[in-house]
């Protein structure tokens, strides 16, 4: 992501973006943590610590806004709809507060619910 300001320029890597968008969901209440796909096999694992930003996709979309597709295990006996709710907004703030960054779609998978 490349921003364009009066001082000059403000380059922000995808990852770091990543990384704040996967903080940010890790802290949620009923989520569990961020799922990803293994390579090996078709079994989705937890991700915890710095490997927070295997369940985050960062694309750009149109015009200056960033898209975020979150892969996310959920707790058992949450409501998944309330929780995705929360989650989005949880992230779209901390990623816009952090990065400065416009966030258009995210998009949440929820991978796998865990007891």
């Amino acid at each position: 992501m490349r921003m364009d300001t009066q001082n000059g320029v403000i380059s922000i890597a995808n990852h770091v973006v990543a990384s704040v968008a996967g903080a940010a969901a890790a802290s949620c209440f009923g989520v569990r943590g961020l799922a990803s796909r293994s390579a090996q096999d078709t079994l989705y694992h937890l991700l915890r610590g710095e490997k927070q930003t295997q369940g985050v996709t960062v694309r750009t979309g149109e015009g200056d806004c960033v898209e975020l597709d979150l892969r996310v295990a959920l707790d058992s006996g949450v409501n998944i709809r309330t929780t995705c709710r929360n989650l989005r907004h949880q992230v779209r703030y901390k990623v816009q507060q952090s990065c400065g960054v416009t966030i258009g779609k995210i998009q949440i998978f929820v991978e796998t619910v865990k007891a």
